[in-house]
C-alpha cells in the first residue's frame, strides 16, 4: 500500500473545495453549510476504538480522499475531513457517522498516520455489512431508536443481551431526551440522539483544550466549548438548553456569545474539564527543589479549593500561608489523577509523593522544617489529636466546583519522633463504577450475572492491598440494588456512599467489630450482606454461617490467588464441609497499568509470541492478519510515561459441584486448579494475556504475575 494520492485505494477525483471564488472558507464556514461540527482535536489522529470499529464494520475506502475515522461515540464512529463535500466513509452505514470539519493539515496528519496502520495491519476490500443497516424510520422518536439499535445493531459479544435487558427495563419509562437515557453506557444517549433528531453530537475526548471559560463555570454547569469561532461557540452539553450557562456567564460581566449546542456524554465532559485542568496543573511553576541530601538530627472537614486561586501559588514562594502550600498540593495531586498522596521526611528534605496508575511520583519537596506545619495542618482538616507517638486515622473532604472528594488520612509515627501521612482520595462523583465499567470477559460476565442473581452464598474478593476489591464489591452490589432487595454492609471504614444500602461503619470503642456487627446483621432480615474485610477467625466464620443461612454474603480476603483464598481460610478455622457448602465464587485481582489509548503503537505479533500464548492457553483460532499487540509509547496526554490509567485483571473461579466435593475433601490445591482450568477457569496471567491482545496493556505490565502462568505452574 502506498502513502501517494491513491493510499486508500481507486483512482479517484482530487480535492474538491467546498467553496469556490473568495477567500478559502474557514471550519467554521464548512460547518455551518454542511450542518456539521468543526474541530481542532486534542490529538491528530484514529484512536484505537475507532480503528477497531472500522475494521468491524466498513471497508478499505474506493477514493483517495475519505473521511477519516478519529474516534468513536458509542456504537456510532466520528470521521473528520477538511471537504465535508465528500462521501466516502469506508462502507459505513451515513446514518451511523458524525462528521466533523478539520483543517487541511491536521486532516493530512491523519490520514498519514492511518496510511501506516493500514501497511502494517491491511484490511479488507468488501465487508459484507456495507449496505446491511438499514436506519430507523424516519421521525423516529428516542424509544423506537433504541429499539431499533436493540434488535439490528451488529452488536460484538454480549451487548446484544445486555442492551436487550436494559430496553425491557426501560419500557415504561419516559424517554425524550438525552438525559432520559442515563442508563446506557457512555456516549450511547448522545449517538442515539443524534440518530433520532440529526443534531449535533460528538466525544468529549477528542475536544481540545480551552481558556475562555473558568473551569468552575463548566464544571457547574456541565459543559465544555468544543470550538470557539469568530462568530458562535460550539458547546458540549448534556441538554439542549444552555440557558442556565449563558445567563451566569453574562452575569459575570461578559459579552452574550451565539452558543451551538453540541450533545455530549456528561461524565465524558467532567473527564475533559478534569483533564483540562491537570494540564494546568502540569505546565504550572511548581518546581521540585534539588539540595545535597543529608541526615539531620532534627527531630472542619470541608476543604473548599479555588482553581482560580490556585493557578496563582508558586509553592516555592516563602510568603506562601503554609495553607495555601497545602492545597496547591492537593490540588496538584487530583490534578494528576493521584490515588494517594504520602507526605514523609526524606533526609533532610519534606517529600511529597503522589501514587499515578499504581507508582509513586514525588510533586514537591521543600525544606524539612516545613514538615510539622504541614503535617499539622492536614490533621486539623480532619480533627485528629497533634501528638505523633499514636497510629491515628481520619478523614475530611475536598471541593473543586462541583466535584467532591473524600479524603482518609492515616499518620503512622515513624523513627526520632517524625510522623507519615497517607491520604487516599475517593471520588465521590464518579468513584462507584457499573458493571460495564470493569472490563469484563463474557465469560465473567455470565459469571457475576449467574453469582449475583443467587439467593445465597459466599463471594470472595481477594488481593492485596489497593487492587480495588471495595470498587469491585461495591460494583458488585450496586448491580443488584433494586426496591425489592436488603443490601446491608459492615464496613471499616465506609469508602463510598450508596443510596438503597444500608451502611454500618464498625466502632470498636462501643464494641461493634466485624463480627458482632456481622451478628447483628442477621437480625436485620437482609438479602445481601457485604462484609468490608474477613481478617480473623471469628469474622470468617460468621460469613461461611451467614451463607449457610440464606444470604448472599460478600467479602474481601487477603489471598495471592482465588484458590489460595480456600486454603487461607481453611487455615483460619473455618470447617472445610461448611466452606465447600457456601462458597460460590472466589476470584483474585491485580491492578495494571493501561496504554495510553493516544499515543500506544501497534506491533505484529512474532512467531515467538504466537509460540508462547499458544503454550498459556489464549489463542484460540491461531493469529489472524489483523491481530496486532501494542507497546507503549509515550505523549503529552500520559505525560509521557506511555500508560494513561489502570486496568483491573480479575481471576475468578466458580465453584461447582466437582470443586465443591473437593474443597469438602481438602483435595491438594494443584488438584483443584486442574479441575478449574478444565472448566475454563482462568489465571491472573491468563487475564493479563488477553488484555495484552486487546490492547489494553502490555508484557512488562503483567510480568510480575508469571508465576500464575499454566506453563510454570505445569512445570512444578
Amino acid at each position: 500500500m502506498s502513502a501517494g494520492p491513491a493510499a486508500f485505494g481507486g483512482e479517484g477525483r482530487g480535492m474538491q473545495p467546498a467553496a469556490a471564488a473568495g477567500a478559502p472558507p474557514t471550519m467554521e464556514d464548512l460547518a455551518a453549510s454542511y450542518g456539521v461540527v468543526p474541530t481542532k482535536l486534542l490529538r491528530p489522529a484514529c484512536s484505537i476504538p475507532a480503528e477497531t470499529m472500522i475494521r468491524q464494520l466498513g471497508r478499505l475506502p474506493h477514493t483517495p480522499h475519505p473521511w477519516l475515522p478519529l474516534t468513536t461515540l458509542g456504537p456510532m464512529i466520528v470521521m473528520g475531513h477538511c471537504d465535508p463535500s465528500q462521501t466516502d466513509y469506508w462502507g459505513m452505514s451515513p446514518f451511523l457517522v458524525v462528521r466533523a470539519v478539520l483543517t487541511p493539515d491536521v486532516y493530512e496528519e491523519v490520514k498519514k498516520d492511518l496510511e501506516g496502520r493500514l501497511q502494517l495491519q491491511p484490511m479488507s476490500v468488501q465487508n459484507p455489512m456495507e449496505g446491511a443497516l438499514q436506519p430507523p424510520a424516519e421521525g423516529s422518536d428516542l424509544k423506537e431508536v433504541f429499539r431499533w439499535f436493540v434488535e439490528s445493531y451488529p452488536h460484538q459479544g454480549e451487548d446484544g443481551e445486555k442492551m436487550g435487558r436494559l430496553l425491557k427495563e426501560s419500557e415504561d419509562k419516559p424517554i425524550a431526551r438525552p438525559d432520559d437515557l442515563n442508563f446506557l453506557p457512555r456516549h450511547y444517549a448522545a449517538a442515539m440522539w443524534h440518530i433520532a433528531t440529526k443534531n449535533l453530537v460528538f466525544n468529549p475526548e477528542q475536544a481540545p483544550s480551552q481558556d475562555l471559560f473558568p473551569p468552575e463555570l463548566l464544571e457547574k454547569h456541565s459543559v465544555y466549548p468544543l470550538h470557539i469561532g469568530e462568530r458562535s461557540i460550539y458547546l458540549m452539553c448534556s441538554n439542549p438548553s444552555t440557558y442556565a450557562f449563558e445567563d451566569e456567564w453574562l452575569s459575570m460581566g461578559h459579552e452574550a456569545l451565539p452558543l451551538v449546542p453540541v450533545i455530549a456524554d456528561p461524565a465524558a465532559i467532567r473527564a475533559c474539564i478534569a483533564r483540562d485542568r491537570g494540564k494546568i496543573a502540569r505546565d504550572s511553576k511548581g518546581t521540585i527543589q534539588v539540595g545535597e541530601l543529608t541526615y539531620s538530627d532534627q527531630i472542619a472537614n470541608l476543604v473548599e479549593i479555588d482553581p482560580v486561586d490556585i493557578a496563582r501559588i508558586n509553592p516555592t514562594n516563602p510568603n506562601n500561608t503554609p495553607e495555601q502550600v497545602v492545597q496547591w498540593l492537593l490540588h496538584r495531586a487530583l490534578a494528576v489523577r493521584a490515588s494517594d498522596l504520602h507526605v514523609e521526611k526524606f533526609y533532610n528534605m519534606a517529600r511529597f509523593r503522589a501514587r499515578v496508575d499504581g507508582e509513586l511520583v514525588t510533586i514537591h519537596t521543600c525544606s524539612e522544617e516545613f514538615l510539622p506545619r504541614y503535617i499539622a495542618m492536614f490533621k486539623n482538616f480532619c480533627a485528629m489529636g497533634q501528638q505523633r507517638q499514636d497510629a491515628q486515622d481520619g478523614r475530611f473532604s475536598i471541593r473543586i466546583g462541583q466535584r467532591r472528594l473524600d479524603v482518609r488520612v492515616a499518620a503512622v509515627p515513624c523513627r526520632k519522633e517524625h510522623q507519615k501521612l497517607i491520604m487516599r482520595f475517593l471520588d465521590k462523583q464518579d468513584g462507584i463504577k457499573k458493571l460495564s465499567e470493569l472490563n469484563l470477559s463474557p465469560r465473567q460476565s455470565a459469571i457475576i450475572r449467574e453469582v449475583t442473581h443467587r439467593d445465597q452464598g459466599l463471594v470472595l474478593v481477594t488481593g492485596p492491598t489497593g487492587s480495588g476489591k471495595t470498587t469491585t464489591l461495591y460494583a458488585f452490589i450496586n448491580a443488584i440494588n433494586t426496591e425489592n432487595i436488603n443490601i446491608h454492609t459492615i464496613e471499616d471504614p465506609i469508602e463510598y456512599e450508596i443510596e438503597g444500602i444500608n451502611q454500618t461503619q464498625t466502632d470498636p470503642f462501643h464494641g461493634l467489630t466485624f463480627p458482632t456487627g456481622l451478628r447483628a446483621l442477621l437480625r436485620s432480615d437482609p438479602d445481601v450482606i457485604l462484609v468490608g474485610e474477613s481478617r480473623d477467625e471469628e469474622t470468617a466464620q460468621a460469613a461461611v454461617n451467614a451463607a449457610l443461612t440464606g444470604h448472599l454474603v460478600f467479602t474481601t480476603l487477603h489471598a495471592n490467588d482465588s484458590l489460595r483464598a480456600v486454603s487461607r481460610l481453611l487455615s483460619m478455622g473455618v470447617p472445610n464441609f461448611m466452606l465447600a457448602d457456601a462458597l460460590a465464587l472466589s476470584q483474585a485481582q491485580r491492578l495494571v497499568r493501561r496504554l495510553c489509548s493516544y499515543c500506544k503503537t501497534a506491533a505484529p505479533i512474532t512467531p515467538q509470541i504466537e509460540d508462547f500464548l499458544n503454550a498459556n492457553g489464549v489463542l484460540k483460532g491461531g493469529v489472524r492478519p489483523d491481530m496486532p499487540v501494542y507497546n507503549a509509547g509515550g505523549c503529552a496526554e500520559c505525560n509521557g510515561t506511555g500508560y494513561s490509567g489502570r486496568v483491573c485483571l480479575m481471576e475468578m473461579c466458580q465453584v461447582g459441584p466437582e470443586l465443591s466435593a473437593m474443597i469438602a475433601a481438602s483435595a491438594p490445591l494443584p488438584e483443584m486448579r486442574k479441575v478449574a482450568l478444565k472448566d475454563g477457569f482462568m489465571t491472573l496471567y491468563q487475564e493479563g494475556l488477553m488484555h495484552v491482545l486487546a490492547g489494553n496493556t502490555t508484557f512488562d505490565e503483567i510480568a510480575c504475575l508469571s508465576y500464575t502462568a499454566p506453563c510454570m505452574i505445569d512445570s512444578k
